[in-house]
């Protein structure tokens, strides 16, 4: 930033600002004026730090760490998507968030958006964002803390060039997802939850495995390309919000996909995305579609991270009669893990295993076999049972879990080739202390 000034006597006088050329710039703050006298008429108050100015009709006490939440958030936000650029002006950046619990009172002070800004949950506007009051305290700080990213990433561009919606509303959900310190400053953004408790009111897990709603009969997990290209401009559904939380937290913890995916990280403009999303290679896109279903299968609070993704690596090739018999080997530790071939459509398989390995060793070890362990079940069938799945090679289709055991046969669908995968039965959150395999042999029924 460039000044021109002008000095008479002793005093310097700053007369304009202008960028230097080429510098970018952020959109100019141009947040409305708030009135001392028409806040305390209404009922309401402000809290403010140096990135959030909050205002609200709810008590103080509930209401006192969200600012400082919010600094300890743009930190974190610079961190890891890169430093914002400055103002014409040379403005710090802050923005002023409306938390809700009786609208009349906001409309009487003349703080709500205009009329086609819908406040759902929560709507963002350059520097500005309304929310409603949440009934969860949890829940309370993540939808301040979505909308709060909005404004962070948009500050550039404004409504007019941004990256795709999964993308937007994917980073958004991600880094909201936090983990509170009574020292706010230590609080941890883009976690996964280690459990349900202390997160009431997020329920994105439950969402994407189809298990959120009131409806008996668990919902399909959406499709990768479903996410990627949505048929709506914008998310309606709470379903659309977990799905692209869910693809956005893959991509960034997965130990496969994170360098591929590294260059979305510092993205801004749907350009900018556009040209990050083309440098990925062909072939990780083919072999997320088909991790994806898995992912959101096996995906729990806790999820293990080193342990219980499934690998890209294997590609699967189409079953050859050379091939026959199959043997692979099948790690009690790890999550899916590919057979390493494609079946054609109609062909029927003959599983059989053995061997011996540990499922969890607290208090003690547990030994298994293929068939499992009664003494414990995990979704709906005992741990340290063999299970495959079999997922199409464009990942559009995907079988529940089939129990294998020491043995059995699987068709595969009529309408569809299928790479099958295998596992230990266990939680995805529980394989630390698993240890050992089992021998597979994979024949192809005539």
């Amino acid at each position: 930033m460039r000044s021109i000034v002008a000095i008479t006597g002793s005093m310097l006088i700053l007369l304009a600002q202008f960028p230097a050329e080429g510098q970018v710039l952020r959109l100019a703050d141009e947040r409305r004026q708030l009135s001392p006298e028409t806040l305390a008429a209404n009922g309401l108050v402000v809290v403010e730090s140096r990135r959030l100015r909050l205002v609200t009709d709810l008590p103080l006490e509930s209401v006192k760490d969200l600012p400082h939440l919010a600094d300890a958030l743009f930190d974190e936000l610079e961190r890891q998507l890169g430093q914002l650029p400055p103002t014409a002006a040379g403005t710090d950046f802050q923005v002023t968030g409306f938390l809700i619990e009786v609208k009349e009172r906001f409309a009487n002070a003349s703080l709500l958006p205009a009329e086609q800004f819908n406040i759902r949950h929560g709507r963002h506007l350059g520097y500005e964002f309304w929310m409603n009051n949440q009934t969860s305290p949890y829940y309370r700080r993540h939808l301040l803390l979505h909308e709060f990213i909005h404004c962070f990433m948009m500050c550039e561009n404004g409504m007019h060039d941004i990256p795709p919606l999964w993308y937007t509303e994917g980073i958004a959900e991600y880094f909201a997802t936090h983990q509170f310190e009574q020292t706010v400053s230590r609080s941890r953004f883009g976690i996964l939850p280690p459990t349900v408790d202390g997160f009431e009111g997020w329920g994105r897990i439950a969402e994407v495995r189809g298990t959120g709603s009131t409806s008996t009969t668990p919902a399909r997990p959406m499709l990768i390309n479903e996410i990627l290209h949505p048929a709506s401009n914008q998310f309606t559904d709470e379903r659309n919000y977990a799905h692209a939380w869910a693809l956005v937290w893959l991509i960034r913890n997965h130990p496969e996909l994170k360098e591929p995916f590294s260059g979305l990280s510092r993205v801004r403009t749907n350009k900018e995305h556009h040209d990050a999303s083309d440098k990925i290679p062909t072939d990780i896109w083919k072999r997320l579609a088909i991790v994806w279903p898995l992912f959101l299968e096996s995906l729990v609070e806790g999820f293990d991270t080193q342990r219980s993704f499934p690998s890209l690596k294997k590609n699967a090739t189409p079953f050859s009669t050379r091939q026959f018999p199959i043997v692979t080997h099948v790690l009690s530790e790890r999550g899916w893990q590919s057979s390493g071939v494609v079946f054609a459509k109609k062909s029927v398989l003959r599983l059989t295993s053995s061997g011996r390995f540990t499922v969890h060793d607290q208090p003690r070890p547990w030994i298994s076999e293929t068939s499992g362990i009664t003494i414990e079940y995990y979704s709906k069938h005992p741990i340290g049972k063999l299970m495959a799945i079999l997922v199409s090679p464009d990942g559009d289709y995907v079988t529940a879990r089939i129990p294998v055991g020491s043995e059995a046969t699987i068709t595969v669908p009529e309408n569809h080739d299928a790479e099958l995968w295998l596992q230990i039965n266990d939680s995805e959150a529980k394989r630390s202390g698993n240890s050992g395999s089992a021998e597979v042999q994979i024949e192809v029924m005539p």
